[in-house]
């Protein structure tokens, strides 16, 4: 029996010794490569690194450098200041950081051919499917003035619904969602849905539940504790029945706009751009393919601006006194006859500034990931190719060498003596390079109009006796404030002459009374 006990001593001390050497292979794959903390097997670092990542990633970059390195799974590189970002961002014109591997373990649970726009690694294919997604929506009046009309109908909409919530205090990310929700519908699938539309509300429904889903603890075992994954098969079914009820309802309108189509007649939208793509490049352009694009078009488009605008008011209840201040430029500029207009941006310094100043405090997407495609360097160090790369650009807009007590909301931050507005190259709310994301230019239309519209005709207050809310997100793929209401009071100086555009039912085209 002594001799059965010793030998498995030697066997089990075997193991570990190979484990601890494979793992010291994996953890230090070059030489030259980022320092960090070292680990253990099995674990890695996480014990260095929890799910709230981006301020963890700051902790670890103030013990380790700027540029450092963890090991969650396989070796990771953090990029936590404005020159290794923008590094990472344009290193060889944006190619050698163009790819995009993270989440390889649950983006596979509804992606796993890694389609689309988002989950694709860099490739010819993915290329020309941004170039085609990018130029069919800018013919569209995608990011143009042309389609400032569109968004105005929306905020035209919202503004009449919040006057009749005027009375009690309101949660308003759910009206804003639907709103901005509203617009991308439009766009790619051509049509306006009534915000009481069953279709419409499970389009949206399904992809909020979608995106949230990526921030849950399940998610992250998954991905980065393989051995937790037989025990969270319940997570992994509730995640592909959540993409699969989207699915559902979005290729099924696709499948009764090809009833119709025809390569001859003027597409109305961008489903039918695709279908005709489709004729022309099946090879590149399928069916398969333009579900996930759709599923990346509603995702990325839905949460950023509304998750953006809900800390806007979050900040501004705190600070009644910037939000009196941008209502008084707005009513100075636009006067109170008329609701403002992109033309008027140039002549709202310290509105812009208000927005700029809610983009970097809220810092909706607070890490952006890269994967090298080649072999290369950053800030000096070895990045094999393969190599995933964090950039922490929350710990950018939270850098106190850059932004002064930078936890305090402060618009004047972004103007400078004369009280012209300031775009700091710090601010990077859509990242940059070759992935910089799609619709930027949009969102910067939607919150400039929707923010200015909703300053120009209401004060929003803290309900009677209620607290101050918290100031911490909500963890997700995006982050949002957590929940708060306010009290709606429309300003008593201001009438617009308008009235609200009729809504249609069951997703047929939106036309005036």
């Amino acid at each position: 029996m002594d001799e059965v006990l010793q030998f498995l001593v030697v066997l089990v001390s075997l193991l570990i010794i190979i484990l601890t050497l494979r793992y010291y292979r994996q953890r230090w794959p070059v030489a030259n490569f980022p320092p960090g903390p070292t680990g253990l097997p099995i674990i890695g670092t996480r014990l260095y690194t929890g799910i709230d990542f981006h301020r963890t990633a700051r902790k670890l970059a103030h013990g380790y450098g700027n540029v450092c390195s963890f090991m969650l799974g396989k070796p990771m590189v953090l990029a936590n200041d404005f020159d290794a970002i923008n590094e990472v961002f344009n290193r060889n014109k944006g190619f050698d950081f163009a790819s995009r591997r993270e989440s390889a373990y649950v983006v596979g649970l509804s992606n796993p051919k890694k389609l689309g726009l988002f989950d694709s690694d860099y490739s010819e294919r993915w290329e020309q499917h941004r170039r085609f997604v990018v130029s069919t929506l800018r013919g569209f009046g995608f990011g143009k003035s042309s389609f400032e009309g569109k968004i105005t109908e929306e905020v035209q909409n919202l503004l009449s619904h919040l006057k009749d919530l005027a009375k009690v205090p309101q949660d308003l990310s759910n009206v804003l969602t639907l709103s901005v929700s509203s617009i991308v519908c439009n766009l790619v699938l051509g049509c306006r849905y009534d915000h009481s539309s069953k279709e419409f509300l499970h389009i949206v429904d399904t992809i909020e539940k979608f995106m949230s889903n990526f921030g849950k603890t399940s998610m992250v075992l998954m991905e980065f504790v393989p051995i937790s994954r037989p025990f969270l098969q319940r997570s992994v079914q509730e995640m592909r029945d959540i993409y699969a009820e989207f699915s559902s309802v979005v290729m099924s309108r696709v499948a009764d706009r090809q009833k119709t189509f025809s390569a001859d007649k003027e597409p109305q939208n961008f489903v039918d751009c695709y279908l005709a793509k489709m004729m022309e490049q099946p090879d590149i352009f399928s069916l398969e393919d333009l579900e996930i694009v759709l599923r990346d078009l509603f995702g990325a488009s839905m949460e950023s601006t509304s998750n953006t605008i809900m800390f806007a008011l979050l900040y501004l209840v705190a600070n009644p006194d910037v939000q009196e201040k941008v209502h008084e430029e707005l009513m100075t500029v636009v006067g109170p006859s008329q609701l403002p207009c992109l033309e008027d941006r140039d002549r709202l310094p310290y509105t812009v500034a208000t927005i700029y100043e809610s983009q970097r405090l809220g810092s909706v997407t607070p890490v952006i990931s890269r994967c090298a495609t080649v072999d290369t360097t950053l800030a000096g160090y070895a990045i094999p190719k393969g190599t995933n790369v964090i950039c922490n650009t929350w710990g950018l807009h939270y850098d106190p060498d850059i932004w002064p007590d930078p936890y305090r909301f402060d618009p004047t931050r972004h103007l400078n003596n004369d009280g012209e507005v300031i775009k700091s190259p710090y601010l990077v709310p859509f990242g940059g390079g070759r992935r910089v994301c799609m619709g930027e230019s949009l969102a910067k239309m939607e919150l400039f109009l929707y923010f200015c519209s909703l300053m120009h005709q209401f004060k929003f207050e803290l309900p009677p006796g209620a607290e101050m809310p918290s100031m911490e997100p909500m963890p997700g793929f995006n982050a949002s404030p957590q929940s708060f209401t306010v009290m709606i009071k429309e300003y008593v100086n201001t009438s617009i002459p308008y009235e609200p555009f009729s809504l249609t039912e069951n997703g047929m085209p939106l036309t005036k009374n």
